[in-house]
């Protein structure tokens, strides 16, 4: 018949019929149509995370001034020992997450976890740059450095390169929520729900606990950075999920040009 319906798969039927499509008249434009549209949010996305990270966090970071931010450390961020070779696993995360994270995302989980996915970003950097200006926080990572608190052993491996990340203004402004812990949490999270892919499931949860692991260990973020942002995380989630947020963007991604319309009756000659 030339119609492919996805309301017998999807839990919601009238999402499902707004899917269907005609594969012999538009199917091809509708792939394409997709990809564009994941592409172009996905670019949204990295830039309204970068301008939360980069413009908002530092600003209002350096308008208030260090001796004015909220800090969030216990006294368990006193003793959290180093480990410096996960700087192997929390340095690249700022750069190439634009391209890894939405692909791992959507090769794990499919179009209902990128949905998700998208969603809960935009959620997170937006209530996350109300956050920073609101309540701009730091975990101060220099004062580990300089002695303060845990001191950074000189011989230590990545010494120099550890030095420079905690000198970083971008590392010391607006450290709550963690957008590393939330790459790190998101993918924990989609990785123990239902429906991951075969393969994946592990890996996503290693490498979360890793990311994570390595904002601790590294000194870049402290305990209750962690269980705010995963926090954030499944409370978005949720809401996600509740309002069917996600549902209603797989229907935007993969709406046809047109919609297919039931066949006429034939007029008896």
């Amino acid at each position: 018949m030339g119609l492919v319906s996805t309301a017998a798969t999807e839990p919601d039927g009238a999402v499902g019929r707004e899917l269907e499509v005609d594969n012999e008249a538009g199917g091809g434009a509708v792939v394409w149509r997709a990809i564009a549209k994941v592409l172009v949010v996905t670019g949204v996305i990295f830039l309204v995370e970068s301008a939360s990270y980069f413009v908002v966090a530092e600003y209002f970071g350096e308008l208030v001034g260090v001796d004015h931010t909220a800090n969030l450390q216990l006294p368990i961020d006193r003793v959290t020992p180093w480990f410096t070779p996960l700087v192997l696993v929390y340095a690249p995360w700022p750069f190439v997450w634009f391209f890894v994270i939405p692909a791992i995302v959507l090769a794990a989980t499919g179009k209902d976890g990128f949905a998700r996915y998208t969603i809960n970003s935009m959620m997170m950097y937006v209530v996350g740059s109300v956050i920073y200006a609101l309540f701009p926080t730091t975990t101060r990572p220099a004062d580990f450095i300089n002695g303060t608190f845990m001191t950074l052993p000189e011989g230590a491996p990545f010494h120099d390169a550890i030095v420079e990340l905690s000198k970083s203004a971008d590392n010391i402004w607006g450290s709550c929520p963690s957008y590393h812990n939330y790459w790190a949490s998101l993918f924990i999270i989609l990785a123990l729900a239902p429906g991951v892919k075969a393969g994946w499931r592990y890996p996503m949860v290693v490498l979360g606990g890793l990311i994570t692991l390595s904002t601790l260990m590294l000194h870049q973020h402290c305990v209750m950075d962690v269980v705010i942002t995963y926090a954030m995380t499944g409370l978005f989630l949720f809401i996600t999920i509740k309002l069917k947020l996600d549902k209603k963007l797989i229907a935007w991604f993969i709406k046809p040009a047109r919609t297919a319309k039931p066949s006429q009756p034939v007029e008896a000659a």
